[in-house]
């Protein structure tokens, strides 16, 4: 269980930086920005929500 909980963990670490660095760094803030734009204007529920996964952090991570 130990080793599980550890792997856990590594695992976590370079998952939670590629998605801070998706959703702040100025170097995807092109696509961002056309993902928010999608998620406030889309006209359905499900493309609101689609493109709502790439623009919250806590999306990316989960």
């Amino acid at each position: 269980m130990l080793i599980q909980i550890t792997w856990l963990f590594i695992l976590w670490l370079p998952i939670a930086c590629i998605s801070w660095t998706i959703t702040h760094e100025e170097v995807f803030r092109e696509p961002r920005e056309y993902c928010i734009k999608c998620s406030k204007e889309g006209k359905t529920f499900l493309k609101r929500k689609f493109f709502y996964l790439f623009t919250c952090e806590f999306w990316l991570v989960a």
